[in-house]
């Protein structure tokens, strides 16, 4: 058994974190001393270094929370395991789709500002002014 400290600074996450996953049921309620002390079992640390692998791999919570469904339940888990990670993976295709073109506008104008003088205006700023936007309707960059 393993106190919440130790666990938290085996798994790189905070006790609070540990136990907000037990407050949402995202892990199983913890066996606890009886002075009340959380102590986290091998299957424990187990069940929580799943979490962070599918959280380095850009699930959610909530889809953490369902691929984990899955695995306790009596139903063949790999018809929807494998639409989360196609649905997924598509999401990901996206994202390194807009990062390649943000690397070509980014590009562009660090080459126009070396390549102008000190007089002219700022080729960064007028790239930002005009570059055509791409806001989406759920921006996260307010968040």
């Amino acid at each position: 058994m393993t106190t919440i400290s130790d666990a938290a600074s085996q798994l790189g996450v905070s006790p609070h974190t540990l136990r907000y996953y037990e407050k949402i049921k995202l892990i199983p309620p913890v066996a606890k001393s009886a002075a009340g002390r959380r102590n986290y079992s091998n299957n424990d640390i187990v069940h929580i270094q799943f979490i962070k692998r599918a959280q380095r791999m850009q699930f959610t919570l909530d889809e953490i929370k369902l691929l984990l469904d899955l695995d306790r339940s009596n139903a063949a888990p790999k018809p929807p395991a494998r639409a989360l990670v196609a649905e997924k993976l598509t999401a990901i295709e996206e994202n390194l789709q807009e990062l390649k073109q943000l690397k070509r506008d980014l590009t562009q104008m660090l080459d126009a500002c070396v390549q102008s003088s000190e007089s002219e205006v700022c080729p960064i700023i007028e790239g930002l002014k005009h570059a055509p936007s791409k806001e989406k309707s759920n921006d996260q960059t307010h968040n």
